[in-house]
């Protein structure tokens, strides 16, 4: 067929506008922004949990130190009471003829020890330096002996009271500070801390990478009490494994964020491009809104103002042919006719631009009214059999009586077969036209048949219908034709320009189809290439109707008329 229906847009006007919103923009940008500022804080958090927990490491480290240096210093004054109690009481302690005594105590280097009037007996395994000890002074306390800047021996002094709380023997241990070194060194833990325990100004303990704890993170001081009542100070810092976790995670953080710039950069470049071609198509969009209305005005004003001196023409063209003028003679009757067809045919074009005009601007007016299908079929048929009859073609009706009543606008529907059975004959040489019209989906019976039932699955949604439909032997329609014949202008087998009678203008089915969606239904169609093609028109069946009307039964399935 050549004439082609209208989809929901055409050149009156598109009846979607153009939506110039471009979904999703900045999305991806808002998106990379909050994964950035995710990452960030994400970072920021990690990082001072790893700090807080760098902290709380030192802080422990340098509280377990403290307390293994008092444990340390607190043993060693013990076992310097033990002696002099032994000195003062020989039968109950060691002597200092015990060999065994300096083997099992690998930290001593030496010791000595007096009566308050007797000499100073001076015992170990260095005694230049315990003479050295000896030599600072002092009856109690913990001191420092030093050389040079660095720690050459602890010295523990302290003295046993008699019964009468005057001094009973006094005396004194020299520990070597490697001994306290070692102590400390029990944690594992001056692979990652600087450690220094010091008294005063003089540096007893050093553990640990000077050159690493310059680069320290935390660091924590802790107070050692000695027995005397005096203190020395340790001091404990970090420099160790957090800093390549931290130096790591800032690095792939830094990556990271370049990237996500970069990525948050390009969208809004892309966004900003998209927002300038979005204006862009928007004013463009106003532009061709504007030309469409401009048009459609201009052709439903030229449609209207045509249509009365056309009106004019056509009723003058028949006063002639009717001899109200006088007779004409047998010359003067063909162009007379001539006349009469082609004003004829040319009102019924403007007729189509113009309610092709109304469609698109939403002013054709639907007047539902409840009809009986078979004589409105019928009636339309016979008007149209005169054609059909010029061709010699065969034409049948199948049309049940029992078929429900259709709310329907008449004059719509009518319009609807008038373009398609016109089609129908324009483009079959031989063969049949046939109108058959079945009752199909949800309120149709089963026993209807295979072919009801594979009708009724075509149908355009669920509930009941009346397929109506428009049966040729013509030429048929390609596959890929199929969608194409519903746009508007557009004809396919139109034949060469210059026979306008026969062209026709591509708006037939056009209208049609839209006419056929203002009723609340559709057209459908199927065809193939030399096989002739079959028009469907939908219409919806009210369910009061199903029940006030009999259903379509097998032995009422139609008749047919030649």
């Amino acid at each position: 067929m050549n004439d082609i229906d209208s989809k929901d847009s055409g050149i009156f006007g598109p009846a979607n506008p153009i939506d110039h919103r471009i979904p999703g923009l900045g999305l991806l940008s808002r998106l990379l922004g909050a994964v950035f500022l995710v990452f960030v804080c994400g970072l920021l958090l990690l990082d001072r949990a790893v700090l807080k927990a760098n902290r709380d490491q030192t802080n422990l480290d340098a509280q377990a130190m403290s307390l293994l240096a008092e444990g340390f210093i607190s043993d060693e004054a013990g076992l310097l009471q033990h002696i002099l109690e032994g000195k003062a009481e020989p039968e109950h302690g060691r002597t200092t003829e015990d060999s065994t005594f300096w083997k099992s105590r690998k930290e001593l280097i030496g010791m000595w020890w007096q009566a308050p009037t007797g000499p100073v007996h001076i015992d170990g395994r260095d005694s230049v330096v315990t003479r050295q000890a000896y030599a600072l002074g002092g009856n109690n306390g913990v001191r420092v002996l030093s050389e040079k800047g660095e720690p050459k021996a602890l010295v523990i002094r302290s003295q046993r009271l008699d019964a009468e709380g005057r001094p009973s023997v006094s005396g004194g241990l020299v520990v070597d500070p490697i001994a306290l070194t070692t102590v400390l060194s029990r944690l594992d833990i001056p692979s990652r801390v600087m450690l220094s325990v010091y008294s005063g100004t003089d540096t007893i303990v050093a553990l640990g990478n000077s050159a690493g704890s310059r680069q320290a993170l935390t660091d924590a001081r802790r107070t050692i009490r000695l027995p005397d009542g005096g203190a020395w100070m340790l001091s404990s810092s970090h420099a160790l494994t957090s800093r390549s976790l931290r130096w790591s995670l800032w690095t792939l953080g830094t990556l990271g964020i370049g990237f996500l710039v970069v990525g948050l950069l390009r969208e809004q470049r892309r966004a900003l491009e998209a927002a300038g071609r979005s204006t862009e198509l928007e004013r463009l969009y106003s532009d061709v809104k504007r030309a469409n209305q401009a048009k459609s005005e201009f052709l439903a004003n030229v449609s209207h103002e045509l249509r009365t001196p056309l009106n004019a023409i056509v009723g003058f063209v028949e006063l002639l042919r009717e001899g109200f003028y006088g007779d004409l003679s047998p010359r003067q009757i063909p162009p007379v006719d001539r006349i009469a067809a082609s004003a004829t045919h040319l009102r019924h074009l403007v007729d189509q631009v113009l309610d092709i005009a109304k469609i698109a601007a939403g002013r054709l007016e639907v007047h539902a009214e409840t009809i009986v299908l078979r004589p409105f079929v019928l009636n339309i048929a016979s008007e149209l059999e005169s054609l059909v009859s010029e061709k010699g073609l065969a034409f049948s009706i199948t049309v049940a009586a029992s078929l429900p009543r259709v709310r329907t606008d008449p004059s719509h529907l009518r319009q609807i077969l008038i373009n398609l059975i016109g089609n129908a004959v324009k483009y079959t040489q031989t063969g049949t036209i046939s109108i058959r019209a079945r009752l199909v989906g949800e309120g149709a019976r089963s026993s209807l048949g295979r072919q009801a039932e594979e009708l009724g699955t075509k149908s355009p949604k669920v509930g009941t219908w009346v397929a109506l439909q428009v049966v040729d032997t013509g030429f048929g329609i390609a596959q890929n034709d199929l969608e194409r014949i519903f746009d508007e202008f557009e004809q396919v087998n139109a034949g060469p320009r210059g026979d306008s009678m026969n062209r026709g203008t591509g708006l037939g089915l056009a209208i049609s189809r839209r006419l056929a969606r203002l009723l609340g239904g559709e057209i459908g169609v199927e065809s193939e290439l030399g096989r002739g093609s079959t028009f469907t028109i939908w219409l919806p069946i009210n369910p009061a109707d199903l029940v006030r009307d009999p259903v379509l039964t097998p032995a009422s399935a139609g008749e047919a008329i030649a």
